[in-house]
């Protein structure tokens, strides 16, 4: 073989080699950019809540209130996006994450756990705190021993219902908190369980028929805020603004979106916030 067939044979071993293998590389995992936090998080930003919890994230007589609407409000002032809330169930969270485009965080009094961090990333805690229960005052319930045998609701996808498991109770899931509160004042289940502060905001709220369990604690509750998996710089870039906001808003924003709840416990250390995960690379 002359050297000028030489060189057009190995052009086209070359070009055949690279068509190929593209399709291949694209398809690899830690093949797609992580795009800048700045222009992911430009123009108008979709961000999940809840929209049934008050002192939280509550929709009334056509405005958002409560902690962790404060919170994302505060994050675009902070770092120049439009916030468009998007109302999510317990349960639709993480899927949410994971469609494309459906939203790009997650603020709703979402707990960091190993299993969540496997799918997504989370960033945080902003707040602590333990699980609790609600009764109506006409039924109260002083300590685990009642609730033997006793409904409980739960919003399906919580922490609160895998801890609810561990306990001799009748675990009753429900899309939604609300729900499990109409249910509570209709006489068909004994009690609700959830984060105590969410509880909390029922009761300070308009709930002068309900009372919390005081010496009922089970665990330990981490809020952070969700965002789409293998996001490291995502990660930073938000770590360092929950820390100001720790810092600067936190305890304002309590008093104002949960008047009378003690903070004690509650608010963590802004410098000790959970490291960001490193990105897959396998």
């Amino acid at each position: 073989m002359n050297y000028s067939r030489r060189a057009r044979w190995g052009r086209w071993m070359l070009a055949t080699a690279l068509v190929i293998t593209m399709p291949s590389l694209a398809g690899c995992p830690g093949a797609d950019v992580e795009p800048e936090p700045s222009e992911y998080l430009s123009g108008e930003v979709l961000i999940g809540i809840n929209t049934d919890l008050p002192g939280w994230s509550e929709y009334s007589n056509g405005v958002w209130q409560g902690f962790d609407i404060a919170l994302g409000r505060w994050l675009g002032e902070e770092l120049g996006f439009d916030v468009r809330y998007v109302n999510l169930t317990t349960n639709e969270r993480i899927s949410a994450l994971e469609a494309d485009g459906a939203v790009k965080l997650v603020i709703s009094n979402f707990s960091i756990t190993d299993n969540r961090r496997e799918t997504i990333d989370m960033v945080g805690p902003y707040f602590t705190d333990s699980q609790g229960i609600l009764t109506l005052k006409t039924k109260p319930i002083a300590g685990r021993k009642d609730l033997v045998d006793k409904s409980v609701c739960v919003p399906l996808g919580s922490t609160t219902e895998l801890r609810l498991g561990d306990m001799t109770v009748v675990a009753t899931p429900e899309n939604t908190l609300q729900r499990c509160m109409e249910r509570l004042r209709a006489g068909e289940v004994d009690a609700v369980s959830s984060d105590r502060v969410i509880l909390e905001g029922f009761v300070v709220h308009g709930g002068d028929d309900l009372t919390l369990a005081q010496n009922i604690r089970v665990g330990s509750e981490r809020y952070g805020i969700g965002i789409p998996n293998n996001r490291p710089k995502l990660c930073e870039y938000l770590r360092d603004k929950l820390s100001k906001f720790i810092d600067d808003k936190w305890d304002q924003t309590l008093r104002d979106a949960l008047p009378g709840v003690d903070p004690k416990d509650r608010k963590p250390n802004s410098a000790a916030l959970d490291p960001c995960e490193k990105p897959a690379t396998e």
